[in-house]
């Protein structure tokens, strides 16, 4: 555990700021959305990059002066790394064009493990500040989301299905992610006063009003929560996990949609997108990855994107290690050079663009926690935030790459990662401790 005290005041004012930035971070993201949506591509830098740019290096600075540590050398490594993949990236691609577009990229994910690293060194106070800063957000998140509806602002991404503002928060999937990560942070938070469920309903009507269809799972995560965490006895857990592995079956067959679809306010908001989703996409017999054409039925596009990156970097080998370079990805998953374009799946993204090396390096601490959590079959209010955000990140993305939806990811898991540490380094100490014994 790292003693405070001992620390230099500069230390502890860089613990602070990552407070306050962790208070205000959807601000950033807002001002970023308005300033977009203003001057569309003519701003050669967004403002959400040049803040974060500028705290990405006040964060590289603290972890390049303090003590280098299990938790946080794979950081180092990352940083050591990356330059030398990037400039044989311009070789390779012959051309030196794309180089800012690379270092963009990275600063997500190292972005990401750098205010990881913070909330895991000081996991205490922030654990102390957990409540206030989830608050602080909600508010600003809901009352934003529902003003920008009422006022008749904001953007509408899904104008083509159905009325819906997400205000100028820019990126719709992880406007998402922080919406439902709310949803089960204050449905755990009720046993606790009925002001959580005030905030609770909040949370789900600036949800709803989105636009995004998660909102939709949220009925089964309260059927869970309710047979799992508040009566928790076996006759309703059998019934309960019954009626979820049915409804799951017949929304497959599609036995669901006479029984709930038809004359269903909230499922007839969102069937037209989704049927249209389904609809559309015909290639499914192209895609060679089983889960993946599975996933395509949902998914579309974002399925065969990945199917086709993932093909092209086994045929290629030598790419394996160091991954394509973001530019380069774009590419390989059947879009323009240097377009920006993924699957926009976290988890295939980042091997893509860094390999095999940068995907481990990167996903150590997410791997490090997660994995302990379901050995113990964890259930609580940390552990199913990490789960769901972990689960969106890998099947959605926008997360680990997009650095809105990754500050409450970083938050949660640097949380349970610290006490794992702290876990870990205790038995260590105690067993290591001098045992005395008497003789007789």
């Amino acid at each position: 555990m790292v003693n405070t005290f001992d620390q230099p005041a500069w230390k502890i004012k860089i613990r602070q700021i990552v407070l306050v930035y962790l208070y205000g971070f959807l601000i950033i993201d807002l001002i970023n959305g308005i300033l977009l949506n203003s001057f569309g591509g003519e701003m050669p830098l967004s403002f959400g990059q040049l803040v974060r740019g500028i705290f990405t290096i006040l964060l590289l600075f603290d972890i390049i002066a303090s003590r280098i540590l299990n938790n946080n050398k794979h950081i180092i490594y990352l940083l050591f790394i990356t330059p030398v993949t990037m400039i044989l990236y311009c070789f390779r691609d012959g051309t030196f064009k794309a180089l800012p577009l690379e270092l963009v990229a990275l600063i997500k994910p190292l972005f990401f493990l750098l205010l990881l690293n913070q909330v895991v060194q000081n996991f205490k106070y922030f654990n102390k500040h957990l409540n206030k800063i989830i608050i602080a957000n909600l508010l600003f998140y809901s009352g934003t989301i529902i003003l920008s509806y009422v006022l008749g602002t904001g953007i509408n991404a899904y104008s083509t299905y159905y009325d819906a503002n997400k205000s100028f928060f820019y990126a719709s999937n992880t406007t998402a992610v922080i919406g439902f990560s709310f949803s089960i942070y204050f449905t755990y938070q009720l046993k606790y006063g009925l002001t959580n469920l005030f905030f609770l309903i909040l949370a789900l009507t600036a949800l709803f009003i989105s636009g995004s269809m998660i909102v939709l799972v949220y009925p089964l995560f309260l059927l869970y929560f309710l047979a799992y965490k508040i009566i928790n006895k076996t006759f309703y857990k059998l019934i309960t996990t019954t009626i979820m592995i049915l409804a799951v079956v017949l929304f497959i067959t599609g036995a669901l949609n006479s029984i709930m679809f038809i004359d269903n306010a909230l499922f007839l908001r969102y069937q037209d997108r989704a049927l249209h989703s389904i609809n559309y996409f015909d290639k499914h017999s192209t895609i060679n990855i089983t889960p993946l054409r599975w996933y395509s039925y949902v998914s579309s596009n974002r399925a065969l994107r990945a199917n086709t990156g993932l093909n092209n970097i086994i045929n290629e080998p030598s790419s394996l290690a160091i991954g394509f370079g973001n530019a380069m990805r774009s590419e390989k998953v059947g879009e323009d050079y240097a377009g920006r374009t993924g699957s926009e799946m976290d988890f295939i993204d980042i091997f893509l663009d860094y390999g095999i090396i940068g995907f481990l390096l990167i996903y150590i601490p997410i791997l490090r926690t997660i994995f302990p959590l379901i050995w113990r079959l964890s259930t609580t209010m940390n552990a199913m935030m990490i789960y769901f955000i972990f689960l969106y990140s890998s099947l959605a993305g926008h997360v680990i790459t997009a650095p809105m939806g990754g500050a409450l990811f970083a938050l949660f898991l640097g949380l349970e990662y610290g006490k794992l540490s702290a876990e870990k380094n205790s038995v260590t100490s105690n067993h290591n401790a001098p045992k005395f014994r008497i003789a007789v």
